[in-house]
């Protein structure tokens, strides 16, 4: 099994001058990793932190879709060295690397969770938990996304969004699939944060879209102990892709599951409780 994840890891074609140009740049100073579950706003969350230019990427580093490439593109020899080339790759000029990581995706590429927290349960590595309040919105999107394959606004026409529609019928079962993959992602992560002592500044969707962009981007910079008076511009291409279709299947599903949600929320309350302001 390591092995096979160590291959997953590497580069398939060599290039020797780019390889030879991220050996040649310095590690971050600064570290941040921001734990979430799926349709939480991380892509939304990925723009903010991409256009501010002092925050690092805050792209999804792990995730098994975008490994193999960025392997490549990184040169990397195998995990370990991918994990110190990407830092190299992906800090902004001030020093700071970001990147967003699911419970899921963790599970997958580090089946030994010690192998990534030796790297990222550190003192200069902060950390973030980006969950969604409302569980329910946020499995009838995920389940819409992945029966209809349209995922964010700025990839999504018109067209797109009114076949996504069409093509997505009422299905509780399926709502309720999806709902328990991400309720198993937030067990996963607040498991991990126990077990290894990580105490995840902890924000929703509903705040951050509530805060708005550079109240957030002021959150992420103190949690990342970032000082920078001249940011840029935001001009956020991602927004909420929720349409009253979406919000009729919630209510639904709410009156047909409604002892089932109830455990579910008897479950959240605790983690909900602790989240902080924006």
């Amino acid at each position: 099994m390591e092995d096979v994840i160590d291959e997953y890891f590497t580069r398939s074609s060599e290039n020797p001058d780019r390889r030879a140009k991220l050996e040649a740049k310095p590690l971050p100073r600064r570290r941040l990793v921001i734990y979430f579950t799926p349709r939480s706003g991380s892509s939304w969350l990925t723009d903010l932190i991409a256009q501010s230019h002092r925050l690092g990427a805050g792209n999804e580093l792990f995730n098994p879709n975008f490994v193999p490439n960025i392997a490549n593109g990184i040169q990397a020899l195998g995990r370990e060295d991918y994990i110190m080339q990407a830092q190299k790759r992906f800090s902004s000029p001030n020093g700071v690397f970001s990147f967003e990581i699911t419970a899921h995706q963790l599970d997958r590429l580090f089946p030994d969770p010690d192998t990534f927290m030796t790297h990222f349960n550190q003192p200069d590595c902060r950390a973030m938990w980006l969950i969604r309040k409302d569980i329910v919105a946020q499995a009838v999107s995920l389940a819409k996304m992945v029966r209809t394959k349209v995922a964010h606004t700025p990839h999504a026409t018109p067209e797109d969004r009114a076949r996504a529609e069409a093509s997505f019928p009422y299905d509780a079962e399926n709502i309720e699939r999806w709902l328990k993959h991400i309720l198993s992602a937030e067990r996963r992560s607040e498991y991990l944060f126990d077990l290894y002592g990580i105490e995840p500044y902890r924000f929703c969707y509903e705040d951050m879209m509530e805060a708005g962009s550079e109240r957030t981007r002021s959150l992420l910079a103190n949690v990342a102990r970032v000082r920078d008076a001249d940011w840029p511009d935001l001009e956020l291409k991602h927004a909420k892709l929720g349409t009253p279709q979406n919000a009729e299947y919630a209510e639904r599903f709410r009156a047909e599951r409604a002892a089932f949600l109830k455990d579910v929320d008897d479950e959240r309350r605790y983690m909900l409780d602790q989240l902080q302001d924006i």
